[in-house]
């Protein structure tokens, strides 16, 4: 019997290229709420995804985007097939596929595959952190001042916008440029491997982040989740100097919403 990460692994690699051999799909899109989005490829991905974990591990719990809480197991698989629906909707390369897999509530690994590019990044609890086969690590040493920071408004929340931009004009300081990538699990990846030195978001859901949160901290940075059971009111991760600097600027309690 293969591993789960085997298994996570080979699905990841199946659905990413499903989704680059199937893009044609993007076009075929209904709205689920405000600025939030599926397509058939986001429904097709999650079923081959959960589809391939259910050959070899059929007693398995899941969360699902697309197919919510399918209960069994204490074992519990979170899976995002399309993060960042509206980036492959407008063929913007950063959309991503996303696999988690928890026991007893610990994340025991995370892959956040990113077709366009390539690229695998995964982590294993207690082994690291990784970008197709090679150890990666987040960015320090590297002044803040010279850094990227991605800092995401909540689109689908305009009524928070207001206090969000207070905050993220305060953060202009801090760092050289600011970024929004339109997929969670990829902005995490980026912490991840050091092409950015920190990462805000508020109001996302849990599978948004389950893979990209270990892989940062098995990375050696900090994560701070504010949870509200599957919902994410707010998260912030980077280097322990980068998260420290933002604190600085927009307060620890405050940096909720």
């Amino acid at each position: 019997m293969k591993s789960r990460f085997e298994v996570a692994m080979d699905a990841a690699r199946k659905a990413s290229e499903f989704l680059l051999s199937h893009e044609a799909m993007a076009r075929s899109v209904k709205e689920k709420a405000e600025n939030d989005y599926v397509t058939e490829a986001d429904k097709a991905t999650e079923e081959l995804i959960i589809s391939t974990i259910r050959e070899h591990f059929p007693q398995d719990s899941i969360l699902g985007e697309e197919s919510g809480e399918i209960s069994g197991s204490p074992n519990r698989w979170i899976i995002d097939p399309i993060d960042g629906t509206v980036d492959f909707m407008n063929s913007f390369p950063c959309y991503t596929v996303s696999i988690a897999y928890q026991e007893n509530g610990e994340t025991e690994f995370g892959i956040v595959a990113v077709p366009r590019q390539g690229e695998y990044f995964w982590a294993e609890k207690g082994k690291g952190a990784y970008l197709n086969g090679e150890r990666i690590r987040v960015r320090s040493g590297l002044a803040l001042r010279k850094s990227i920071a991605i800092m995401v408004p909540p689109h689908r929340h305009p009524e928070l916008l207001s206090s969000y931009f207070e905050k993220m004009y305060s953060l202009y300081s801090l760092f050289s440029d600011q970024r929004s990538l339109g997929s969670a699990a990829i902005s995490l990846s980026y912490v991840a491997s050091g092409r950015v030195a920190a990462y805000y978001e508020t109001m996302l859901e849990e599978y948004d982040v389950a893979a990209g949160v270990l892989l940062v901290r098995e990375a050696g940075g900090v994560v701070d989740i504010r949870m509200d059971g599957h919902h994410v009111k707010s998260i912030i991760a980077g280097s322990k100097e980068s998260v420290e600097g933002i604190y600085g600027k927009i307060g620890h309690q405050t940096c909720l919403v």
